[in-house]
């Protein structure tokens, strides 16, 4: 009886384990979203387009926002698919070392997709904007 009343126990601990890390990585996700997105408008301030400009960027931050919804999409459902396998596998197996990969695959989509929306943004700027423009994504990504 001993031994049951210790596996319920470590059970019940790593599921609240388990939960305690997907509120986390739930908190830091959405907190990070907020970030990126506040960060994102804070630049556009920044960088003073012209009326020219903003004609010619509508349709990037178009395909911008459509891709980025789409991975981040993406991301959410390959959690989700985590947080399954997580409940039933015990440890980390194959199929949990899968699931880790896709959410990794759609995260690294995103941000190849941004990284595309700079540079197709880049073509746009005058020199000045060019270099704020590039001081903003070297600070961008040293901070993250």
């Amino acid at each position: 009886m001993n031994v049951i009343k210790r596996v319920i126990f470590f059970s019940l601990s790593l599921l609240l384990i388990i939960a305690a890390g997907f509120g986390i990585g739930e908190y830091f996700s959405n907190n990070y979203a907020k970030n990126i997105t506040t960060s994102h408008q804070h630049f556009h301030e920044k960088l003073n387009f012209t009326p020219e400009q903003i004609d010619k960027l509508i349709p990037i931050e178009k395909k911008y926002a459509e891709q980025k919804s789409l991975y981040e999409n993406q991301i959410r459902r390959a959690n989700m698919e985590l947080g399954d396998i997580m409940k039933k596998e015990k440890a980390y197996t194959p199929e949990v070392q899968a699931a880790v990969e896709k959410v990794h695959v759609a995260m690294g989509y995103l941000q190849e997709i941004t990284l595309i929306h700079f540079f197709d943004m880049r073509v746009l700027l005058d020199e000045r904007q060019k270099r704020v423009l590039d001081d903003y994504v070297t600070d961008a990504m040293h901070e993250h």
